[in-house]
C-alpha cells in the first residue's frame, strides 16, 4: 500500500462521527492529512478525533441541513485554517420507506442533507482564498442505489442520482479553477446505517441484497481506501466520474 499519499494536505470530512465517515477520517490521518472533521453529534465526533493519528486536526459541530449553518462552518474553517485541499462529503441520511408511507418531510430531509448540502459546501469552498488553486479534490459519497433499484428506497435513490448529476456539472464548471469533483458509490457496507436498514427488511429481502455482492458485503475501510485515491494527487486526471466500490453489486 502507498504510504503518506495525503501528506501535506488539509481536508474537510463531513459526517465523520461514525461509519464510513469515521473510517475515512482515520485512514486519511494515517496517510498524513490534516483534517477538519464535522458532524451533528459532537460527543461522537470527538471520539473520532481521539482515534486519529496526531496532527493539528479540528473537530467542528455542524448541521448541514441549514445553508446558514454551512456558511458559518465554511467561514469558521477559513478563519482557523485558511485554504484547504479537499472535501469529502460523507454526511447523509437514508430513509427506507415504502412509497405509500412516504411523507413530504421525508423527501425534503433526504434532499436537504444528501444533495443541497453538497452543492452549498462546494459553492462556499470555491470562494476566493478558500481552496488550493494548484488542485482541489471534492468527493461526494453516493451509492449504488443511484443506479440499482431496490424496493422502499425511492427517495434515497433519487437523492443519490441527483448527487451524481450535480458532480458532473460541477466538474465541468469548476475545472477552470483546478477543482476535481467525483463520487464514490458504495454497495452495502457494514455500518450502523446498514444495520438500521437491515432491520426494516425481511430475512429473505436482506439475503437477496447480500447475495448480489459477489465479493461479499463491504467494510468501511474499503471505501476509505478508494476515497483516499480520489483525494490524492494519484487521481489528478480524474473528474466528473463515479467510482463504484460495491463488491460487484452494480455489475448485475
Amino acid at each position: 500500500m502507498v504510504n503518506n499519499m495525503l501528506q501535506g494536505k488539509t481536508i474537510l470530512i463531513t459526517g465523520a462521527s461514525s461509519g464510513i465517515g469515521r473510517s475515512i477520517a482515520k485512514f486519511y490521518s494515517q496517510q498524513g492529512a490534516k483534517l477538519i472533521i464535522t458532524a451533528r453529534n459532537l460527543e461522537r465526533l470527538n471520539e473520532t478525533l481521539n482515534a486519529l493519528e496526531p496532527n493539528e486536526h479540528i473537530a467542528l459541530n455542524a448541521d448541514l441541513s441549514s445553508v446558514d449553518s454551512i456558511n458559518q462552518l465554511m467561514d469558521n474553517i477559513y478563519q482557523q485554517v485558511g485554504p484547504i485541499d479537499g472535501l469529502v462529503h460523507c454526511a447523509g441520511i437514508m430513509k427506507t420507506i415504502p412509497l405509500q408511507a412516504l411523507k413530504e418531510n421525508d423527501f425534503d430531509d433526504s434532499f436537504a442533507i444528501n444533495v443541497k448540502s453538497a452543492q452549498f459546501l462546494t459553492k462556499l469552498l470555491r470562494k476566493k482564498g478558500r481552496f488550493n488553486r494548484d488542485g482541489t479534490s471534492v468527493v461526494f459519497l453516493s451509492s449504488v442505489a443511484a443506479t440499482c433499484g431496490e424496493p422502499a428506497n425511492t427517495t434515497y435513490a433519487a437523492s443519490k442520482a441527483a448527487l451524481e448529476g450535480l458532480s458532473k456539472s460541477l466538474a465541468m464548471e469548476l475545472a477552470k479553477l483546478n477543482f476535481r469533483i467525483n463520487c464514490l458509490a458504495p454497495g452495502l457496507v457494514k455500518t450502523e446505517m446498514m444495520l438500521d436498514f437491515s432491520k426494516q427488511l425481511t430475512e429473505e429481502q436482506l439475503f437477496k441484497i447480500e447475495s448480489k455482492h459477489p465479493l461479499g458485503l463491504g467494510e468501511p475501510e474499503n471505501v476509505a481506501h478508494a476515497a483516499a485515491f480520489l483525494s490524492s494527487d494519484l487521481s489528478k486526471w480524474i473528474t466528473g466520474t463515479t467510482l463504484f466500490v460495491d463488491g460487484g453489486y452494480s455489475a448485475h
